[in-house]
Formats: C-alpha cells, structure tokens, sequence
C-alpha cells in the first residue's frame, strides 16, 4: 500500500509505500520548498500520539538528467541530435520530466539556434521557389530573378537572430504568464529549455508547404507537455496561461471596435 503525500505550500506530490513510514511519523518535509508539513496515513493507528522526535519521511526528487544534444561529446554529434529529436517528437513527457534544468541556458540555446534556424530556412525556401517561379513564369527579367536571390540571402542571415530574439521574447512572456497563475514552479532556464527544445518540431518543415501548419501545431502540443512536466504544474494551469493573451485580444478588440461601430452608426448610417 502507497501514501500520497501532497505538500500544501508548493504541491509537490510523491506516493511513499506505506513500510517506510515510520509508525509514529505524522510530519514530512518537502525537498522542494522545504517547508514542514502534517500528514495522515488512511487507516487507524493505535500507537502514542504525535511525537516530534518520531523520523520525518522525505520526498525523493525526481532524477532528471542532460538531454543527449548535452552529451554529444559522449554520444557523438549525430547521435545527440537524433536521439534528442526521437525524444521530443515522440515521447516529450518522457524527455521534459528527466530534463534537468540548471545546466544553464547556453546548451539549449545553441540547440535553439541550430534547429530552428534550418526549420525556418527551409520554409522560407518552399514559398521562395513558388514566387520566383511565378515571376520567371510571367517573363520577369534575369535581373529580378537575381534581386529574389538577394533578398533570400538577406532573409537566410537575418533568420537566426530572429529566432534567437523570438525564443528569449517567447519565453519570457510564456515564463510570467505561467507564474501569475501558479504554474511556474521552477526558474525562467526550465520555461527557457522547453522553448528551445521544442525547435525539433520544425523538422515537419521538411514537408512543402503544411510541413510548417503541422509543426507550429505539434511545437504547441510539445510545450504544453513539456512545461506540465518540468514545472511539474497540470494541464489547467497551462490552459489557463495560455488563454491570458487571448483574453487580453479580445478585450483590446472589443474596446476599439465597439466605439468605432458605435460611431459609424450615429454618424454615417443615422
């Protein structure tokens, strides 16, 4: 038989077989937070009251490790890259839940970087071909054709800083909406990792034209995962911070098209 044990302050949970509770214990405390708490075991116990010298049994907390992109000068550069884009498009709550998040951010980031730049690159590409195609298909100029090939030059450079810019914006914002709901339980690096690990989901790009609806899609779905599992919150949280933005639109929204409407109507048909 298992107890659950839930800490009141941070709501860490872990289930502790019965047997390693100590018959008297009625205190545990939390390796999370550290506060001390009150607990009861489900059946009756027919022993002294409470005794504060009685061992406190304590939470283990999860083991979490580096991602294999981390360990890549142990399993090879090829083999950390695949096996951390096997992990994160087929098995995200297994990967986010053993992700470790105090090894800094400059590992992730550099991930990041790499696979979104070429996810972004190559969706520029398919929607290059198309436009370039259509103007030499209506008799443009050898010499437009090259200025195409300028300005996707420019766009094929400018990308990864756009992509390094968007991910510290994103996550910021994502990091501050998680906290005003409660949701944030670890720091901005663990909001950071999940952010630029999920840049594996831009290998659908390699899919002309929907290889970039179906990876926005699963990067969404990747990070809903990924953020319930290293901050160790739940799905209503998340949906809650992720609807915060939304609300706020609908609301700015309103506030300008209401008094325009209302000003059209007195002024134009009135």
């Amino acid at each position: 038989m298992t107890v659950e044990m839930v800490c009141p302050y941070c709501h860490f949970s872990k289930k502790v077989p019965k047997e390693k509770i100590p018959a008297r214990a009625r205190w545990a405390t939390c390796p999370i937070c550290g506060q001390r708490f009150e607990f009861s075991v489900p059946e009756k116990d027919t022993g002294p009251a409470i005794e504060e010298s009685a061992p406190e049994p304590e939470f283990k907390e999860r083991k979490r490790k580096e991602a294999p992109w981390e360990n890549r000068s142990e399993l090879g550069l090829w083999r950390g890259i695949y096996d951390t884009f096997k992990a994160v498009l087929f098995s995200p709550g297994a990967f986010f839940s053993s992700l470790s998040f105090d090894g800094g951010v400059k590992e992730p980031l550099a991930f990041g970087i790499l696979v979104g730049s070429f996810g972004r690159m190559f969706g520029v590409f398919w929607y290059f071909l198309i436009f370039s195609g259509s103007r030499l298909a209506l008799g443009q100029s050898v010499f437009s054709h090259l200025t195409m090939g300028l300005i996707f030059l420019i766009i094929i450079v400018i990308i990864p800083f756009f992509v390094i810019l968007s991910m510290f914006i994103y996550s910021g914002i994502l990091h501050l909406l998680l906290l005003i709901v409660g949701g944030g339980k670890n720091r901005f690096e663990a909001t950071f990792r999940v952010v630029s690990y999920s840049q594996a989901t831009q290998a659908w790009v390699l899919i002309p034209f929907i290889g970039g609806w179906i990876g926005g899609i699963w990067q969404l779905v990747v990070q809903t995962i990924g953020l319930r599992e290293i901050h160790e919150t739940s799905y209503f949280r998340l949906i809650i911070a992720f609807l915060i933005p939304v609300a706020l639109l609908l609301l700015v929204t309103a506030a300008v098209l209401i008094p325009l409407l209302i000003y059209i109507n007195r002024h134009w048909i009135g």
